[in-house]
């Protein structure tokens, strides 16, 4: 399988937040064949419940040629190697690894989506992948990361 630039957002609001991305990191590091970038770290406000603080957010993106499952089933797994624990959809977390794009592949299985499904909602990954990739084409819109934070920017403002 070919290696095509990968997207993977970063997420943590319990403590110690920054050492939970910068071990997240370091575990991706280690499937990247090459072209390994990152975003700035951003605080960003919790989605969810009530009561919950607020997230250290990035994106990274780096060359794989692993198949979408076996990069998902990474993610999860090194959630769990990371101390993430079960607390519910939306709830606090230790760590949270999305897969955001493989390549321009369009993914749908009960398992797994690609692109991820609420990227063009989620200011917290769209300010991230524009510092990376502003002109990104995603492929469910057929627009770039760029265009999809302009009209998020633009419902917002109404």
């Amino acid at each position: 399988m070919e290696a095509v630039q990968t997207y993977i957002a970063l997420g943590s609001n319990l403590e110690p937040r920054a050492e939970h991305l910068a071990r997240a990191r370091t575990l991706l590091q280690r499937i990247s064949e090459g072209n390994w970038q990152e975003s700035s770290i951003r605080e960003t406000a919790p989605v969810g419940p009530a009561g919950q603080g607020p997230y250290l957010n990035q994106v990274v993106s780096f060359l794989s040629s692993r198949h979408s499952v076996a990069l998902l089933h990474f993610c999860k797994g090194a959630e769990i190697a990371l101390g993430r624990k079960a607390r519910g959809r939306w709830e606090a977390r230790e760590i949270d690894l999305d897969l955001l794009y493989r390549g321009q592949e369009l993914y749908h299985d009960p398992q797994l989506q690609l692109p991820h499904p609420r990227i063009a909602e989620r200011r917290f990954v769209l300010e991230p992948m524009c510092e990376l990739a502003p002109g990104w084409n995603d492929p469910s819109h057929g627009i770039s990361v760029a265009v999809l934070l302009d009209r998020l920017n633009q419902s917002e403002a109404l």
